[in-house]
């Protein structure tokens, strides 16, 4: 097998069915892909009979190799990708979202960067010299529902890039792009890296969402699978930090396209108290004990923040979210 799609499901039937759908239709289509590709899907206990459907859809559109997970509860996130992943044959392996649509070359363009890409041992300088030297990890281009390029990826977590998201350092004019930022959605200049059609070169991240990430085999050698500590949202940084300091490199590709519904599968809260969660597991696990109190501090004013802002906006649901989030720090 050249590539094992994994996808997690859970209470997303009908939008899992038509990530199934479109994944395959781009899979027949691909040389490269086509009878080389297995798919795995993994419901994590869903009550409106997901596994069934799925399995149906499977056999119904007669694709050749497929196992679907039933479990009896849900295991979050990465432990759910981890179990398909611990069987997994491909050489290439591709976490792949439930609630996504895959374009025309969605998976083939990153398969073929991969195949493409040389890796060699020494480490790849991205600061200075821009090259991609050990492709470990590649995304697509995510799209929101309108087609408008939905922003992913960021710096490695860390007190400055977590401070630049956190308290809007990144949004503000012209001085943002001084600030690197755990998320590239603001205002600095690693927000606004082309993404259009004509940009053939592959764009360097730290990390990538994995929302569709698609991994290199010898990556899951050297540095294992997803962290199962973490239930759901920041598992994607955490593997791409290890992944970095493990010197593979991370990167993005500009044609490569992948429509993603955002948080169909889970609600805002679920999203920002697990990215709250994640960053705290993160620090525990990889920074320095002096910091975890600073980090506390940070996320602490930021959900401040958000919380007044939408309370003068007369929001009341995500201001509430915030500050249940505040909680989270004691």
């Amino acid at each position: 097998m050249i590539l094992s799609l994994i996808t997690v499901s859970y209470n997303t039937k009908e939008l899992t069915l038509q990530t199934l759908e479109t994944a395959i239709k781009e899979i027949n289509a691909s040389k490269i892909l086509k009878d080389q590709t297995e798919i795995f899907v993994v419901d994590n206990d869903s009550k409106d009979d997901s596994p069934k459907a799925c399995e149906k859809l499977l056999k119904k559109l007669k694709f050749p190799h497929y196992k679907v997970f039933a479990n009896h509860e849900n295991l979050g996130f990465a432990r759910a990708n981890n179990q398909a992943t611990e069987i997994a044959k491909g050489k290439y392996i591709i976490l792949l979202n439930s609630d996504t649509i895959t374009h025309k070359g969605g998976l083939s363009l990153l398969v073929e960067a991969l195949e493409k890409s040389d890796i060699r041992e020494e480490t790849a300088n991205l600061t200075s010299s821009g090259k991609l030297d050990k492709l470990g990890i590649i995304a697509p281009t995510l799209l929101n529902p309108d087609g408008s390029i939905q922003n992913q990826g960021g710096s490695l977590p860390s007190l400055k890039t977590v401070a630049a998201q956190m308290l809007f350092l990144d949004d503000i004019p012209f001085f943002g792009r001084f600030f690197p930022s755990t998320q590239h959605t603001g205002m600095s200049d690693f927000a606004f890296t082309s993404y259009s059609e004509d940009n053939p070169k592959l764009i360097s991240k730290d990390w990538v969402a994995g929302t569709a990430m698609m991994i290199r085999r010898e990556v899951i050698d050297d540095i294992g699978m997803l962290d199962g500590n973490i239930f759901m949202y920041g598992e994607d940084q955490e593997y791409c930090m290890r992944a970095r300091h493990h010197h593979w490199d991370i990167a993005i590709h500009p044609k490569a396209k992948i429509t993603h519904f955002g948080c169909a599968s889970s609600s805002s809260k679920n999203a920002i108290h697990g990215e709250f969660k994640g960053y705290l597991y993160i620090w525990k696990k990889h920074m320095p004990t002096w910091q975890l109190p600073i980090l506390k501090t940070i996320l602490w004013t930021g959900a401040f923040l958000r919380q007044v802002i939408y309370t003068l906006g007369g929001k009341k649901i995500p201001a509430t979210i915030y500050k249940e989030a505040r909680a989270l720090l004691r």
